[in-house]
């Protein structure tokens, strides 16, 4: 019996004393609380407003088909406005996902905590989205009418239909063992398609009313210009 119990009065520490490196690193994404707390936030505001969401399928099918269904689209104001609304409400799943998988990662994230990086993705997003809106008032197509202006303007919302549930899909089949680069890479393939899709019926809306030089000219200031900015603080910074 004694010499059981020195058998376990001493013994020998093997394991190192200081903590792993992926433990004592950042949280997992899905940890921090600020982006739980934005993914709840995003889920109760697609479920409130999935009877506009399905209200305005059709219609958005009807923008993906031909380019008279955008300008469509913008003759109904409560359409119009469902959508501006809808895609407001998209915008915040897409950041997720895209903060979730590196989509937009400039070497500045590496100094922002990670409970601030999704809203930082938010506020890239939208400094996007104004640089676009400030281009088009200083670029507005004199040949457009009011409503091809709105359809012009708005036609890259109604590819944000398209573009997130498709991406939220891919993320659920990632789950079954996809690696984190290679649904990056299907995800950036995704966004450059839809975007790529949007570019393509922006010209075709401009087409309708001005030359070809001065499509292509408006499309560089209105669209190419916003997302070149983008790229290059993605590269640069």
């Amino acid at each position: 019996m004694a010499a059981l119990e020195d058998v376990f009065r001493s013994g020998t520490l093997e394991m190192s004393e200081k903590a792993w490196e992926s433990l004592s690193g950042n949280p997992a994404w899905s940890a921090v609380t600020t982006n739980r707390i934005l993914a709840v936030l995003a889920v109760v505001l697609l479920v409130a407003d999935l009877l506009d969401l399905f209200r305005l399928a059709p219609q958005l099918a009807y923008c993906y088909d031909r380019s008279r269904g955008a300008e469509s689209l913008e003759h109904s104001l409560g359409m119009a406005r469902s959508r501006n609304t809808a895609a407001l409400f998209l915008s915040l799943p897409f950041c997720l996902v895209a903060d979730r998988y590196h989509l937009f990662r400039p070497g500045l994230w590496s100094v922002i905590p990670p409970a601030w990086s999704t809203p930082a993705t938010i506020g890239a997003l939208a400094v996007f989205l104004l640089l676009r809106r400030f281009m088009y008032l200083i670029l507005r197509p004199r040949r457009l009418g009011t409503e091809a202006f709105d359809a012009l303007r708005h036609n890259l919302y109604n590819y944000l239909f398209l573009l997130v549930p498709v991406m939220l899909l891919t993320v659920a089949v990632s789950k079954m063992g996809m690696p984190d680069s290679l649904t990056r890479t299907v995800l950036l393939v995704e966004t450059a398609l839809a975007w790529g899709f949007a570019l393509l019926r922006s010209g075709q809306i401009l087409g309708a009313h001005c030359s070809g030089l001065s499509t292509f000219l408006y499309l560089c200031g209105l669209e190419l210009l916003p997302a070149a900015a983008l790229v290059t603080a993605d590269v640069l910074f």
